[in-house]
């Protein structure tokens, strides 16, 4: 008996130390889980599925080891808005009670048909980081206080950044710009641009080819020089994307990449300050 006591009680002590499994994350999109393992950190194993803004989310075709990871995951982040439709059958092919799904337009209140390109909202990331991180406080309910801080450290994050378009936006309001695609719209909205072609970009977004007449609109805006920047998206390629900035370049107006999403690695403000930066100097514009 002697002996068996202190044998307990070390077994006891090494079942206390040990580790929980970490909460498994699947996301659509790299973003999302990196926001995930900043609130996390080490409790969190996630796994990304779109993890190069130069994938076309549209095209996307989904492998059996993402299936596997989905299916092990108790939280789902995704943007929603059909922009990341591939996820769907998923779901429903692997049904969890249990499983938290986030979706960031669910959460926007999107509606039907709007631009989903939510990764450049700060009212969106905002809305993420709170059911992300409640839904990561009650599978950790040991770590809630820091997930609480570091929810805190994101808020106080977008809340800069959201400043700082408030900032520029009595300087920037009514200024044309012209998107080949519709990246930044939340950007674009912020600082109160007036985007000449949505029905071209959109129509480019959905693989469709634009109208005529939005076609020969958005060149005669480029040739007479009537919008002040043309912004593209680098993972859009083809014959009239190409054209359409050699002629902006000829016109001598300047042609800004916004990425849909930043690299994984890369973190949101710093992702979304170079995007800023690039745009405001394209606008003339200080700040």
């Amino acid at each position: 008996m002697r002996q068996f006591l202190p044998i307990l009680i070390c077994f006891l002590t090494l079942l206390g130390s040990a580790k929980a499994a970490p909460v498994r994350v699947f996301c659509a999109e790299a973003l999302w889980c990196d926001l995930a393992s900043g609130l996390g950190g080490q409790s969190v194993h996630t796994a990304s599925v779109l993890t190069s803004p130069r994938i076309d989310p549209h095209d996307f075709q989904v492998s059996p080891d993402m299936a596997r990871e989905l299916a092990e995951s108790s939280i789902v982040v995704l943007t929603g808005g059909h922009y990341d439709d591939w996820i769907d059958p998923l779901l429903s092919a692997q049904p969890s009670p249990s499983r938290r799904v986030i979706s960031a337009a669910a959460l926007s209140g999107l509606p039907q048909g709007a631009n989903p390109h939510l990764f450049d909202d700060p009212a969106a990331i905002d809305r993420v980081i709170a059911a992300l991180g409640d839904a990561l406080a009650h599978s950790l309910p040991d770590q809630a206080a820091a997930i609480r801080e570091q929810q805190a450290h994101y808020r106080a994050m977008t809340a800069r950044f959201s400043a700082r378009m408030a900032a520029l936006r009595p300087v920037t309001k009514g200024m044309k710009i012209a998107v080949l695609e519709p990246v930044g719209g939340p950007v674009f909205d912020a600082l109160g641009l007036d985007v000449v072609d949505p029905d071209f970009a959109l129509a480019m977004m959905n693989h469709v080819d634009p109208a005529p007449r939005d076609v020969a609109f958005l060149e005669e805006a480029i040739q007479h020089r009537t919008i002040k920047a043309l912004v593209i998206n680098p993972a859009m390629s083809g014959p009239m994307p190409e054209r359409l900035q050699t002629l902006a370049r000829h016109a001598g107006i300047a042609v800004v990449a916004f990425d849909e999403f930043p690299a994984p690695s890369v973190l949101w403000q710093d992702w979304m300050t170079s995007r800023l930066d690039r745009l405001v100097a394209a606008l003339g514009v200080r700040g």
